[in-house]
């Protein structure tokens, strides 16, 4: 019974056609690709009133936008803040993931430690500049220089 099985299984297999051919790939009738921008937008802005003075604050992985929130908020902390963002004379901020680096050590994390989040942030007349994001640890979450914030 055994051999009978494995037998009608090989001729299955090798007789049946491909998936593909059976199920031809769904065409899209749009262009684009879905950016981490795009998905930001949806979680609105958090509110920021003061300034950083320290020209390093955000731009530096010693000195990360501590957004707190951790597995459960991190990210959508992140978007909030990017949200909030605005060039001095009111420009839209554009803003893209690069990825995560530079791993550090924190209790607040269920793992001890994490990476940060690194996004690419500009606007009209700015050249684009890295941010790093921090998802765990809290502290003052402030305007960075060179930017303003959504009123």
């Amino acid at each position: 019974m055994m051999k009978t099985t494995a037998v009608c299984f090989l001729v299955l297999s090798v007789t049946a056609a491909p998936l593909s051919a059976q199920n031809p790939p769904i065409e899209s009738t749009t262009q684009g690709t879905i950016t981490a921008e795009m998905i930001g937008r949806r979680f609105g802005a958090m509110t920021l009133k003061r300034a950083a003075t320290d020209p390093d604050y955000a731009f530096s992985e010693a000195h990360p936008v501590m957004v707190k929130g951790g597995l459960g908020e991190g990210s959508h902390n992140v978007y909030r803040f990017l949200n909030a963002l605005r060039g001095p004379a009111g420009q839209q901020v554009q803003y893209s993931r690069v990825g995560s680096c530079c791993a550090f050590k924190t209790k607040k994390s269920p793992f001890g430690g994490d990476l940060l989040d690194v996004y690419e942030v500009s606007y009209d007349g700015y050249a684009p500049r890295r941010m790093y994001f921090n998802w765990y640890d809290d502290g003052d979450i402030l305007i960075p220089v060179g930017f303003s914030a959504a009123k």
